[in-house]
């Protein structure tokens, strides 16, 4: 008798371990999948990214800026852009580039890139987007996507050499398999930069946004990276622990000229589908 009741017993247990484990995958999943769907609130990179972008120098070496306004709201919703810069950058010998920069969430960063929407807006993209790796002024490397478009209207042909990279964490990059290689970010930074070319010009006249793309993304990096510190700081839980320890005690006079509010000082940092969308770029 008890031997049965020795085997019954483990017996049950072999089926309830199954069920258990079961159990826990699915709710490590559902925790995991409210954490990547905002369940439980909104990513803190998102709004301290966009934070840092009116950070990015209006004057770089020779070149200096304009504001150009924002996108569209359809544009932005498309987009999924949460912050964006958008400006054209002039030099003394008259070029102009045209520069956007915005940051979203890792499900929709990819989705609107010039290879989708400028066909959409009527351009002809004159080649399939090539891989190049531009090196920097500092000597550093960033990685772009880019490619010529066309557009023919009444008054001419109106061509653009444009360039397009991505980046988590400060270092630039295009890669072909973007999901896998920021697999496990949830925000990203998103640029292009543009220049126009007169039809017939040769490829090394346009030169000149290479020029600026070397001169201006050690600009770019510096300005942003604060934003990078501050959201691994937010990743971390520091600055909501940070902010609850300085908070007043409930019945304590609230500080007249302090704040619990972390500010970029206080980080020891300097501040450094597919529809006839008009281009992001």
């Amino acid at each position: 008798t008890v031997k049965l009741m020795s085997d019954s017993r483990r017996s049950n247990l072999m089926l309830a371990l199954p069920a258990a484990a079961a159990v826990l995958m699915m709710g490590v999943s559902c925790y995991y999948q409210g954490i990547w769907s905002e369940r439980w609130g909104e990513f803190p990179e998102l709004q301290i990214y966009a934070d840092q972008l009116p950070e990015v120098p209006m004057d770089v070496g020779e070149w200096h800026a304009i504001d150009a306004g924002k996108s569209d709201e359809r544009t932005r919703t498309i987009s999924g852009a949460v912050g964006e810069l958008n400006r054209v950058y002039t030099n003394p010998a008259g070029k102009e580039v045209r520069v956007m920069i915005m940051c979203a969430r890792f499900r929709d960063v990819f989705y609107h890139t010039p290879d989708r929407c400028y066909p959409a807006a009527g351009f002809e993209m004159l080649s399939e987007p090539q891989h190049e790796v531009i090196v920097l002024s500092n000597g550093k490397d960033a990685e772009f996507f880019t490619t010529t478009f066309r557009k023919s209207e009444v008054t001419g042909t109106h061509e653009e050499r444009g360039y397009w990279s991505w980046t988590a964490d400060g270092t630039w990059k295009a890669p072909s398999q973007e999901k896998i290689e920021f697999a496990g970010t949830r925000a990203l930074y998103k640029i292009y930069v543009f220049g126009n070319m007169p039809p017939g010009e040769r490829r090394e006249e346009h030169e000149y946004v290479k020029d600026f793309i070397a001169q201006f993304m050690p600009a770019v990096t510096t300005a942003l990276r604060p934003g990078f510190e501050k959201a691994e700081r937010a990743r971390n839980g520091e600055l909501v622990e940070a902010s609850s320890q300085d908070a007043p005690a409930e019945g304590d006079a609230e500080p007249e000229a302090e704040s619990s509010e972390i500010t970029v000082e206080e980080l020891d940092v300097e501040p450094a589908t597919e529809e006839e969308a008009e281009p992001a770029a």
